[in-house]
């Protein structure tokens, strides 16, 4: 069975700004392509990438990063009701993000890391972490 992976926010958002760690995601990237790796991400982290590539790129920018979305090897993932509880309770218990308790909670669900430099996932200690941010 492959392995699954859950891409957060910052990863994306690391890939898609050309960022330091933009290299690190696209090898993530290239191995779920070839079949290597399963990954996933949630539509509460999709939106999070949508708003924040508006602001940077302009509503055509973050449009483009939507169109592109389908192309990328990434199984995205709707939350029902209980994936949207399971959200609410990390952030009651967690001083986090709310989408960054959604991509915790995906992680939860698909017995899955999360690939990410968000500190505060990593701090949270809820899941285990592929850290590609800086240390």
């Amino acid at each position: 069975m492959t392995e699954s992976k859950v891409v957060d926010s910052w990863a994306i958002l690391a890939w898609l700004l050309d960022q330091p760690a933009a290299h690190k995601v696209e090898v993530v990237l290239q191995s779920a392509a070839a079949g290597d790796l399963n990954l996933v991400m949630s539509w509460m982290n999709v939106a999070e990438v949508y708003y924040i590539a508006v602001r940077r790129f302009g509503a055509e920018g973050a449009e483009e990063f939507l169109r592109r979305l389908p192309s990328l090897p990434i199984r995205v993932v709707l939350p029902d009701k209980d994936g949207v509880l399971a959200a609410a309770r990390i952030k009651a218990a967690h001083p986090i993000a709310f989408c960054d308790a959604f991509a915790i909670a995906l992680a939860q669900s698909e017995q899955a890391s999360v690939i990410t430099g968000d500190d505060e996932i990593r701090r949270c200690k809820v899941v285990p972490v592929d850290w590609i941010g800086r240390d």
